[in-house]
């Protein structure tokens, strides 16, 4: 899987446990503390994630880091 792919896949796992939570990306970036146009960029797939901000993510969405790329092998 090229690296493009994965990071689409990555941002739409974010998107739809963003989602699941009904919060829009400006909740969700406050609870972040990520930008919300950061957080619009994770889920479209425009940036690499970092480890650390993937733990930030996971954290805040409540789930475990391997819960943010259950699904994306697929």
């Amino acid at each position: 899987m090229q690296r493009e792919e994965l990071q689409r896949r990555l941002g739409k796992r974010i998107r739809e446990l963003r989602l699941k939570r009904g919060w829009t990306q400006d909740v969700f970036a406050d609870k972040s503390g990520f930008h919300r146009a950061q957080v619009g960029a994770f889920e479209r797939g425009e940036l690499n994630v970092t480890l650390a901000s993937l733990v930030l993510l996971a954290q805040s969405l409540k789930v475990k880091v391997v819960d943010l790329f259950k699904g994306l092998e697929d």
